[in-house]
């Protein structure tokens, strides 16, 4: 029987055939790296994970293999060898590509503790070649014999396929391969989505155990990489209707110092003005991957016996500090929006990869501005990363240097994604030196992102016998950047002048939890400006720009989802969050949070930390009002930006009326 099976079809079950096999070696490898997490889990839960990630690998076959057995199909067009090169080439090609994604997949999981999303598509541009340099790096053993897998393996396969399996036109099968353009694309659609159940498959459909990590076990990360760049539309399910959106967010972002301003533009406000001094510098040093915990543990966190960040400790004590602030995402993109426009990034595909970027967001640097500030945006890596070179010139930075500036300067050494934060911040001093006030600058670190490498062995404190010894590294080198750079700038003239702001893009995921893993640092440092003082209160990066806009006193307009956390009046604290395929709310002693493909509410106590608990099945209103909140951020946003109306363009400002 398996004689009278066209030669193409053959050929194709042979190609799943080697799909599958991959995918179970990468389930292996999986389960083997990251076995010491399974915690509780049984060995039939194991089992079981691998058993249902085979759906999953099956969908991603018929995704990658399907349309190259289709074209095989066309009977006619096979006449031609270029083609049939086309439909038998392009599979093989595409097994090395799944190959390397899966060991990047590997290797991202270990680091965020999620399987790669969208990010395993849009960095294969401009930006594919930093990240392979950041690869060969960190894991230089991987590497290169992922490396020399493909560049060996391939060709020889390529070579095999023609001389061994080369399709070749015959007129005498032209009726038992046409047959095929009728039975092969309702099969693959089938097993695309996963079965005959009432909707596609979902990453949700992976849940089979209360262990994180044996749900993990069932996916891989083409499927989710996939499924991300898919989410970037609300599921009718989560949506909530537009004026309804506005009541929310305008009820929970309002306070006394700005009121808002226009029907049209929802979120526009104007502040009050409070002061007729001359403004304040504003300097913001975003600080890549930094965990909160290790940025104020009060002195109770101390590897080996010392200190993580002794002089950010120190520093804590010195000004207004917010422990319980929060990333509204999970990576850098999601920092920088939240942070310098106010908006929240939404789950899946960030908006910095879609045409919602083009919006007009009214960013930090447009509203102080509009006030007689210059602007500065400084960073020690390629600007033209995740585009934000694009960015920061849209959110209104006049000036804007990169790695290119540093080269040009030629007294720094470069590391594996741009310059050492030392190096950053002592350039950041030279640039504000030379700044006429009032000014505003950010800097964006670089240190203490992922391959965590230090620029000599001298800094490494921490000896590898633990675990996070490569991050406690990289993060205590930062931390004595950023003394020095501070002791610099208290003998210049525009110390006095400036208002210093230290702000956690977000964290660096690896081994913390449901709290932790969203918990960044924010610390407002100004001596004889800003008094110390240790809020509690739950914060978020939303709460930058009207915070800084309270602390300048100055009358403008802005739009941003946060509020002034130094407002005299200001009670309680809440927090939206975005990352995957997650989204939530935080307020008074929870953590809720949702799926994007699944009708699920959860809840997760923040003292004590007891994980998972049963607030929402006891308290479903309580659940259900604040998962409205969570849903309301993400609509608003969303639909904000696509209509264009978060901040109105220049010659309307002056326009805007209630």
């Amino acid at each position: 029987m398996f004689q009278q099976i066209p030669k193409n079809t053959k050929i194709f079950l042979s190609y799943t055939f080697g799909f599958l096999i991959l995918f179970l070696v990468y389930r292996f490898v999986f389960l083997i790296v990251f076995f010491s997490k399974l915690e509780s889990a049984t060995f039939l839960e194991v089992i079981l994970g691998f058993f249902v990630g085979i759906r999953f690998d099956l969908s991603v076959c018929a995704m990658l293999v399907g349309p190259f057995w289709i074209l095989s199909s066309i009977h006619p067009l096979n006449r031609w060898k270029f083609y049939s090169y086309l439909w038998g080439v392009g599979p093989i090609l595409l097994f090395f590509w799944a190959f390397a994604h899966l060991v990047g997949d590997v290797l991202y999981f270990g680091e965020t503790n999620k399987h790669l999303g969208y990010e395993g598509f849009v960095f294969l541009g401009k930006e594919f070649w930093i990240i392979l340099k950041s690869f060969f790096v960190g894991n230089s053993a991987v590497a290169i014999f992922s490396s020399s897998v493909i560049l060996i393996l391939l060709p020889i396969s390529i070579r095999f396929y023609i001389q061994k399996s080369f399709y070749t036109y015959k007129e005498n099968k032209k009726s038992g391969e046409l047959w095929q353009l009728i039975l092969i694309p309702p099969i693959l659609f089938l097993i695309v989505r996963g079965g005959f159940q009432a909707r596609p498959l979902r990453p949700s459909d992976a849940m089979i155990s209360r262990t994180y990590l044996v749900n993990q076990l069932a996916l891989n990360g083409i499927f989710t990489s996939i499924m991300d760049l898919k989410n970037q539309s609300i599921p009718s399910n989560l949506q909530v209707p537009y004026l309804q959106a506005i009541r929310i967010v305008r009820e929970e972002i309002d306070y006394s110092g700005a009121r808002f301003i226009s029907e049209e533009y929802p979120l526009l406000r104007e502040t009050k003005e409070t002061s007729r001094k001359k403004p304040p510098n504003v300097v913001i040093v975003l600080l890549e991957s930094w965990t909160g915990k290790y940025a104020f543990s009060n002195g109770t966190i101390r590897p080996e016996g010392k200190l993580i960040a002794p002089h950010f400790e120190s520093l804590v004590r010195e000004g207004a500090y917010f422990p319980s602030f929060f990333a509204s995402g999970g990576r850098t993109t999601n920092g920088l929006l939240s942070t310098l426009t106010g908006i929240p990034d939404g789950p899946g595909l960030t908006v910095v990869r879609t045409p919602q970027v083009l919006s007009n967001f009214g960013g930090l640097g447009t509203i102080l501005k509009s006030i007689g500030y210059s602007t500065l945006f400084l960073h020690g890596g390629d600007v033209s990363f995740d585009n934000m070179n694009f960015l920061f010139s849209h959110w209104g930075f006049d000036t804007i240097l990169g790695q290119e500036h540093f080269d040009s300067l030629k007294k720094y050494n470069a590391g594996p994604w741009g310059y050492y934060d030392g190096d950053l911040l002592s350039e950041l001093h030279e640039t504000l030196i030379k700044q006429k006030s009032p000014f505003l600058a950010v800097t964006l670190t670089l240190t203490t992102h992922y391959p965590y490498q230090t620029p000599s062995k001298e800094f490494n404190v921490f000896s590898s016998k633990l675990e996070e010894a490569d991050y406690f590294n990289v993060y205590h080198y930062t931390d004595q950047a950023i003394d020095s750079f501070l002791q610099k700038a208290k003998t210049a003239p525009y110390f006095k002048d400036t208002v210093f702001i230290f702000v956690g893009d977000h964290s660096h995921h690896r081994n913390l939890d449901y709290f932790e893993d969203r918990n960044v640092p924010f610390l407002i440092y100004s001596p004889g400006r800003i008094k110390p003082r240790m809020d509690y209160r739950i914060s978020s990066q939303l709460d930058v720009i009207p915070t800084i806009l309270g602390i300048l006193g100055k009358k403008v307009q802005f739009s941003a989802m946060g509020r002034d956390l130094l407002s005299p009046d200001l009670k309680g604290g809440v927090a939206y969050f975005a990352f995957g395929n997650l989204f939530g709310w935080i307020e008074n002693n929870w953590i809720f949070y949702s799926f994007t493909d699944k009708v699920r509410n959860s809840s997760f106590s923040i003292s004590p930390r007891i994980g998972e608990t049963e607030e929402c099945k006891d308290d479903p209103i309580q659940c259900e009002r604040y998962h409205i909140k969570a849903k309301s951020f993400w609509n608003l946003s969303y639909e904000l930006m696509n209509s264009n109306l978060i901040y109105p363009p220049k010659k309307k400002e002056n326009e805007v009326k209630q």
